[in-house]
């Protein structure tokens, strides 16, 4: 490029015509276009699809969906909350993916379109800057740095540079999402074990205070209930994982695979129909050509400038290979980077998964085993309830005999009263026997006194 720089100046130099320029050709400027998704929005309709989902549900919480969304703690409506966000996220990419896939199958460079000229060059950067796609927007930027330097390793170079910006914008919109995804299961982990402790300590102070068989076992229901309801969040957690997880993997796939094409299609229709020049910017190509060919017919090159000339233009043809072998494996990195952290994202989540499938084992043997323990301590209760069962049983026998005798007693009371009622009875004869008398009693003295003796 150097060469042909040289031997340029050194013809306008002999050539009195060679100070001719064209009128400056400026570029239409163009602001760099990517396909980010504003999370604000996302945000806010989740978390007014979340507040109507709720609503939906309240005439329904005694069905089964509406048990595990309304009463199973406060981690439900925050892992339902970052599902939507995930899944509007999805939906917005989805949507702005769809309205730039029609633009692939257009014909924005026309084949037989001329880049021979630079106002030729420019009407078609001011054509596609109009547009309001991701394509042509790339196509422009690319022809724009192109008309501003005059150079095509400049336009290969922002082609490049487009390109990279693209692909870290996409992969940085993606990572508040992936976050979420990775949040939902960890909700779910967390719910279950505050369950499960809640579950075991109201257990272990419901048995402090039981007495009874039947409230034991009124215990142990509510404990099963209450390890069920923990399990519940778990559940819920991995269902709407796996729900926002597979729509945003195809979606994230889709916008690699659009950002691709669109890098293939700037590749090869429009860096190899640029014409390989090392004009100064704003120079019309005609007038320069007729100036190089009138100084060459002027000038009669010998040979020896000719072949350097050819050697210049194998260099240049080197160079443009060169370069676009450099932007072939930058695309073929990007995409192999891309996959590589697919993987990654992939292997970390089924570490992630063994992890917490480990720590749910951990957590049910901790629980099996406490329960174990709970199950011999009840049964001691039980025996110590059998002995006391036993010694009130014996009470029991001891009161019956006590209140048999009292029973006995209450018979000779009413014998006593039966008796006071007949001396009652007795003592107005007694007292007109006890007044003196002029007859001679016949019955002896000690039979009255006798039947006094009783009373």
């Amino acid at each position: 490029m150097k060469n042909v720089c040289a031997l340029s100046i050194v013809m306008t130099a002999s050539s009195p015509i060679s100070t001719t320029t064209a009128p400056s050709l400026t570029p239409v400027p163009v602001p760099r276009w990517d396909l980010t998704v504003p999370l604000w929005l996302a945000l806010a309709i989740a978390a007014v699809a979340t507040v109507i989902l709720y609503i939906f549900f309240l005439p329904f919480q005694g069905t089964y969906l509406g048990q595990l969304l309304l009463n199973r703690g406060w981690t439900q409506p925050v892992a339902v909350f970052f599902a939507w966000t995930v899944l509007v996220f999805t939906i917005l990419k989805a949507i702005a993916l769809f309205q730039q896939t029609p633009s692939l199958r257009q014909i924005w460079i026309p084949a037989n379109y001329p880049f021979t000229a630079m106002r030729d060059i420019l009407q078609l950067q001011q054509t596609l800057a109009q547009r309001r796609t991701l394509l042509p927007n790339r196509c422009a930027r690319v022809l724009g740095a192109f008309l501003s330097s005059g150079q095509r390793e400049i336009a290969v170079e922002a082609a490049a540079e487009d390109s990279g910006s693209a692909a870290a914008a996409t992969d940085a919109s993606y990572t508040i999402p992936r976050v979420l995804v990775w949040a939902i299961p960890l909700l779910g982990f967390i719910g279950t074990v505050v369950g499960i402790s809640q579950a075991v300590s109201g257990f272990s102070s419901f048995l402090e205070t039981a007495q009874d068989v039947n409230q034991i076992k009124e215990g142990i229901g509510g404990v099963t209930t209450g390890l069920a309801v923990a399990f519940d969040t778990t559940l819920v957690a991995l269902v709407l994982s796996v729900l926002v997880m597979i729509p945003m993997v195809i979606i994230e796939r889709w916008e690699n695979k659009l950002l691709l094409q669109i890098d293939t299609y700037i590749n090869d229709q429009l860096l190899p129909r640029l014409p390989v020049t090392n004009m100064t910017a704003g120079v019309d190509g005609e007038p320069l050509q007729q100036v190089i060919q009138e100084t060459i017919r002027t000038a009669l090159p010998t040979e020896e400038k000719l072949q350097k000339l050819l050697e210049n233009l194998n260099q240049l043809a080197l160079t443009v290979i060169r370069d676009r072998q450099q932007f072939v494996a930058t695309l073929e990195e990007r995409q192999q980077q891309s996959i590589e952290q697919f993987e990654r994202l992939v292997t970390q989540i089924q570490h992630s998964q063994r992890e917490l499938r480990a720590q749910v084992n951990q957590e049910q043997t901790a629980i099996a085993q406490e329960l174990r323990q709970q199950s011999q301590y009840m049964a001691q209760l039980l025996a110590e309830s059998d002995r006391t069962l036993q010694q009130r049983l014996q009470l029991l026998e001891t009161l019956n005999q006590a209140l048999q005798a009292l029973a006995d007693t209450g018979n000779l009371q009413l014998l006593l009263d039966r008796l006071n009622d007949t001396l009652g009875h007795l003592q107005p004869v007694l007292r007109q026997l006890a007044q003196p008398r002029r007859m001679m009693l016949v019955e002896q003295p000690g039979s009255l006194e006798g039947g006094d003796r009783p009373l």
